[in-house]
């Protein structure tokens, strides 16, 4: 069978047309001869993630970041939707988180599925859970960050510091700290002097401070003999008999206030003490009356004949 130029020209193109699909799919890092399954992951911060960049499970790249879209909720918040394109081959857990991690210091982000081994099979179109691990320029990022704020602080505070010493640190303060100075070494010497002179006289002066220690303690020895010698159930007995008595005392001094007894009613009956007091003045009226005129009640007659 003769195939037309025509013919011939069309399988070209064809042929052409598909090899440059085939060629674009593996430039784009795509297994031409697998199907790959899609899945997408939710991420608030995608952390330098870009396209085509790897998915790995346990090391292994078994495939590729297809896309990154932004979404904006109607509330301003911001996430990103992440689709990956993962070989078919690969099975594993829905419940598997997807993170971002740096493979090195210098690397650039990538995805690793960290496999659950239950829960139901992750099928095409699923939606995982997406988690991030900081780099370590990251982690070291975050760590520095509360420690140059405190370092900051502590300059400021040193700043302050020197700014108010060089304050105090003036002429007219080091003439006054020069002055202070001079004073406590002046002090120091005058004290210096007060205990050579007390040495001095403590040594000239020994024999009469013995004998003032000596009479001290023969004072406290006999102090303790006194105290030893005070027989202490006598002295309780004594001060029990004192309180008794005061009781009684006080219980005579209630009993004359309450006008029991003469002396009570003496002191709390008005007309008695007024009807002594008349008694005492008639009393003493006739007193006066029987000096004054003692003839009127005593008769004397030497004959026996009684005057009138």
């Amino acid at each position: 069978m003769k195939l037309s130029k025509e013919l011939k020209a069309g399988l070209i193109v064809i042929v052409a047309i598909v090899a440059f699909v085939l060629l674009f799919q593996f430039m784009k890092g795509k297994n031409i001869f697998s199907t790959e399954n899609t899945f997408f992951i939710k991420y608030d911060n995608v952390q330098g993630l870009a396209k085509s960049s790897p998915v790995s499970i346990n090391g292994l790249n078994v495939g590729k970041v297809e896309d990154i879209r932004p979404i904006t909720t109607k509330d301003g918040h911001v996430y990103f939707v992440v689709e990956v394109n993962v070989n078919e081959d690969f099975v594993f857990s829905k419940d598997s988180p997807v993170e971002i991690f740096s493979p090195g210091i210098m690397d650039d982000k990538a995805l690793k599925i960290n496999l659950v081994y239950t829960g139901p099979k992750a099928q095409d179109g699923d939606t995982l859970r997406g988690e991030m691990k900081l780099s370590a320029i990251s982690q070291i990022t975050d760590q520095l960050g509360p420690v140059s704020e405190r370092i900051t602080s502590v300059l400021s505070r040193v700043d302050t510091l020197a700014g108010s010493t060089n304050k105090l640190l003036d002429e007219q303060n080091r003439r006054e700290i020069r002055e202070l100075l001079a004073n406590l070494n002046a002090t120091t010497q005058a004290f210096k002097i007060t205990a050579e002179q007390a040495g001095k006289l403590i040594s000239s002066n020994q024999e009469q401070v013995k004998e003032v220690l000596n009479n001290t303690n023969e004072a406290i020895k006999s102090y303790g003999k006194v105290a030893d010698n005070i027989d202490a159930q006598k002295l309780n007995d004594a001060i029990a008999k004192l309180s008794q008595t005061s009781e009684e005392l006080n219980k005579v001094i209630t009993g004359i206030n309450e006008g029991k007894g003469s002396l009570g009613k003496l002191l709390s009956d008005d007309e008695l003490y007024n009807n002594l007091n008349k008694s005492a003045a008639s009393l003493d009226a006739l007193i006066s009356d029987l000096k004054e005129h003692p003839n009127r009640y005593v008769n004397f007659s030497v004959f026996g004949k009684s005057s009138k």
